[in-house]
């Protein structure tokens, strides 16, 4: 890893992205105390992010076939303004009428659509403009951002704004995906692979993504490891809001500046996440960011005291940010460009599609046998991943796979007028990377 100045064209990304986060930091903290207003059922509002997640099971792979076929410019366009549309949407209805908690469903459906989408087609543009040595710093930095943005200010912002009306921090996050529209909208040139090829079949394109992908051993080892963990971390925080009220006695005014605060550990992770895996290698800091989880995870279901719950997340917000930095670099180090729309969603399909099911895990455990429950499930998810990482991601393999593959000679070219080397390019793609419901589903 290098210390030399990341391209102009990665800084003109970056503060795209700080933009459109704070309009997902607005809407997670306002969709979480709107369904407790609305309902005190585990279940019902675990729903939501089940629902958030169900649109990765459902649409990853083929959505990874047609971001490997069109310009991914007009991807992030349309996935933006549709959301913008639906969170307008419930804008309107909150402003008038009651809304109802299968509406928040839906809404998580729609959005989560939205989100396979942009995801994919985001992920595939940094490795174009940023150089391959470069990328986990450059991951690092807009985590950091994402932080920054999205916990420490727009999540306290969507508290303050839903306490003054429900409908303002929607119309907030309308506001801002239609921003992020116009920013991507703005981008000169085509961002279509050059070198992608007529294909005999979306089917045949599926299957041969999902080959490579399986047939890679170490990404086939860390999707297998990513999708335990996310569904260990979708398990604790669908019902987490619940967890802060009733157990913490967090009122509806604290719960954001609680998330904030918890949220300088992933601060902290993103702005040095480069920096430690520099030091202290990749199987290191990926075993690290799967075990402190398991004993974090542990000690909040034993002893849920505010100050020291707040400390044990914070804790493992650093850890697994660091973790979730490395995953995002290696798939981007190592995927040729041609295929990592389609490898990157039936990654993605594994290790996101687990989060449905552990939310609707930890509605059930909380439910029935109480709010802490979740946390000894996911200790034990948690431990299964260690396992994993410390004896499938070793040190030679890591080695193997990344001098055998470099996407640096296989990335695709785009009609732009991209140079790495100039820090004073403007015809560069621009990834707004927002994701809604992030904070109520982190994880690498």
């Amino acid at each position: 890893m290098t210390d030399q100045p990341l391209p102009g064209a990665y800084w003109r990304l970056w503060f795209a992205a700080a933009i459109s986060n704070l309009g997902d930091g607005v809407f997670v903290i306002a969709l979480s105390l709107l369904a407790t207003r609305i309902t005190d059922s585990p279940l019902s509002i675990g729903l939501i992010a089940t629902f958030a997640t169900i649109p990765w099971m459902l649409f990853a792979l083929p959505v990874g076939v047609i971001i490997d076929r069109v310009d991914r410019r007009k991807v992030l366009v349309i996935a933006d303004l549709s959301r913008g549309v639906l969170v307008g949407g419930l804008a309107v209805v909150a402003a008038f009428w009651d809304v109802q908690i299968w509406m928040l469903w839906l809404l998580a459906f729609g959005l989560g659509v939205g989100e396979v989408f942009f995801d994919n087609g985001a992920q595939t543009i940094l490795p174009a403009i940023v150089p391959r040595d470069q990328l986990e710093r450059a991951n690092g930095y807009f985590s950091a951002a994402e932080v920054t943005t999205n916990t420490f200010l727009g999540m306290p912002l969507g508290g303050a704004l839903i306490a003054f009306a429900v409908w303002l921090p929607f119309g907030v996050d309308a506001a801002s995906f239609v921003v992020a529209a116009l920013l991507a909208a703005s981008l000169r040139g085509s961002f279509r692979p050059t070198n992608s090829v007529p294909s005999t079949g979306m089917i045949d394109d599926m299957r041969g993504g999902l080959r490579w992908l399986l047939g890679h051993r170490l990404l086939r080892t860390l999707a297998l490891v990513v999708t335990v963990m996310n569904l260990a971390f979708a398990t604790t925080q669908a019902t987490f809001v619940l967890f802060a009220q009733q157990e913490l006695h967090i009122s509806d005014n604290a719960f954001g500046p609680l998330l904030a605060v918890i949220g300088a550990g992933s601060l902290l992770g993103g702005i040095i996440g480069g920096k430690v895996v520099g030091l202290f290698g990749r199987r290191a800091s990926m075993l690290t960011a799967a075990l402190t989880p398991v004993f974090t995870s542990t000690a909040i279901a034993l002893w849920p005291v505010t100050w020291f719950v707040i400390a044990m997340i914070t804790v493992q917000a650093f850890a697994t940010t660091v973790g979730s930095i490395l995953s995002v670099s290696l798939r981007q180090q190592i995927v040729p460009g041609q295929l990592f729309g389609r490898v990157n969603s039936i990654y993605r399909w594994f290790s996101t599609g687990a989060m449905p099911l552990g939310a609707l895990l930890g509605g059930v455990l909380a439910t029935a046998f109480g709010l802490r429950a979740p946390y000894f499930a996911a200790a034990a998810l948690l431990l299964i991943a260690s396992l994993l990482v410390a004896t499938g991601l070793t040190n030679a393999a890591l080695s193997a796979a990344l001098t055998q593959y470099s996407p640096v000679t296989t990335e695709p070219t785009f009609a732009t007028d991209v140079d790495t080397e100039d820090h004073d390019t403007d015809d560069t793609p621009v990834s707004i990377d927002r994701d809604p419901l992030d904070d109520l589903l982190a994880g690498p």
